[in-house]
């Protein structure tokens, strides 16, 4: 807490409670038949996300927060505000390109996609704003655009969504980040810098650590998304792909646990990798301690309650076959192993490690996903993702231990 991480937990949250409020509006909301082709859209980009800006944005946070000036810093930003930004746009004609192959099985989610695409835009701007207030350790303002991102989200997507259905909720979810983003970009004076300073890690030198980042948040991405499009483009059935992204809203939703404590302390570790490996694997046993008892109530909550909780996104959706805990046995790999671990390795400079990993990963998701999918239907398509979820972590807990033994 001395680090303020407070502010970044609360958001975290709080942002994740926004999410989720929004998903029961949406799904209450739209036909279930429209929402899947929505969620099969929000799948593809969710998996390319990461490559926003060619991971320029990723590597601001591992060099913006080892650099040794506020105003080296700043310029950092600047130049990956830039370069980013252009590489983003060819991000997005690329996907705009390939569209009628992504939608070659769905094809009421072509336009769906087309649209979300710019999303790549506004996420790069908002993320990319929101790592400089982190590598200057400003947490409170980092919370801050967090929670009113959020807040401004919420109200664009009821109002939009009420007014203009699917149309206005992908809208919506595209223009709200970019405005805000341009508004945060001159209220805070972002391009206000130093052009003179003597820059030390070259944009080459972001572009190779961000590229490995990137690639592996993609691939990560993939363990969540390759089930949903497997079953989108083998079953052909968007009521089976709202079904399952509707299974899986409230036990992913959790992952946001580790997710929120490691965004606190990325910069710490990456800095403690430079001085004290030893402090890093007391820091992971801590975090364990927390987390195994918070795993065995998530456990308990979903394995007795999963039906009733359903419920919450209307009675179409209540019968889901146990999806539900399921997926609860794989967040709890998440939460133990892959997550926290994945992002340690981040953290003291081994990206490559982890792009190796999900490399391994997806070629098995793709192969027993298929299968599965093909002989067991959703069902097959949930199990094959919390084993690899575990799998994952375990690869990960075994570069820990050879970084730490180096």
């Amino acid at each position: 807490m001395k680090r303020k991480g407070g502010y970044v937990l609360f958001s975290s949250y709080f942002a994740k409670l926004i999410t989720f409020a929004i998903s029961v509006f949406i799904i209450r909301l739209l036909p279930k038949e429209e929402f899947g082709y929505i969620a099969y859209a929000s799948t593809i980009i969710s998996f390319i996300a990461p490559f926003k800006g060619l991971g320029m944005d990723q590597g601001l946070l591992r060099y913006g927060s080892i650099a040794g000036s506020q105003q080296l810093k700043k310029l950092y930003f600047n130049q990956t505000i830039k370069k980013g930004l252009l590489y983003s746009i060819l991000t997005v004609i690329l996907i705009c390109v390939i569209t009628p192959i992504l939608s070659i099985n769905m094809k009421e989610a072509f336009i769906f996609i087309l649209i979300m695409s710019i999303q790549i835009i506004g996420l790069l701007l908002i993320e990319t704003i929101k790592i400089y207030t982190r590598i200057i350790h400003l947490n409170k303002l980092y919370a801050n655009i967090t929670i009113y991102n959020n807040l401004f989200l919420f109200i664009g997507v009821v109002s939009a969504s009420s007014l203009w259905g699917a149309y206005g909720y992908v809208i919506s979810l595209v223009l709200i980040p970019i405005f805000y983003s341009v508004f945060l970009l001159f209220k805070l004076r972002l391009f206000q810098y130093n052009s003179n300073q003597q820059i030390v890690y070259s944009t080459k030198s972001f572009l190779s650590y961000g590229f490995y980042m990137s690639l592996g948040g993609m691939l990560s991405q993939l363990l969540y998304a390759v089930d949903i499009m497997l079953i989108g483009n083998l079953i052909k059935d968007a009521e089976a792909v709202a079904q399952y992204k509707t299974s899986n809203i409230i036990p992913f939703s959790l992952l946001i646990l580790p997710v929120a404590i490691l965004t606190t302390d990325f910069v710490h570790l990456a800095n403690k990798s430079e001085e004290n490996k030893k402090a890093i694997w007391h820091y992971y046993l801590n975090y364990l301690k927390i987390m195994f008892f918070i795993s065995l109530c998530i456990l308990g909550t979903f394995y007795f309650f999963s039906e009733e909780i359903l419920s919450i996104f209307g009675k179409e959706y209540s019968k889901d076959n146990n999806l539900m805990f399921v997926f609860s046995v794989g967040v709890v790999g998440a939460l133990l192993l892959r997550i926290p671990l994945g992002n340690i390795l981040s953290a003291i400079g081994w990206p490559k490690i982890n792009a190796l990993f999900s490399v391994i990963v997806l070629v098995i998701n793709l192969i027993a996903g298929y299968y599965c999918v093909l002989n067991y239907g959703i069902l097959g398509a949930a199990y094959t993702t919390i084993a690899l979820m575990w799998f994952s972590g375990i690869l990960s807990l075994f570069a820990l231990i050879y970084y730490l033994r180096k």
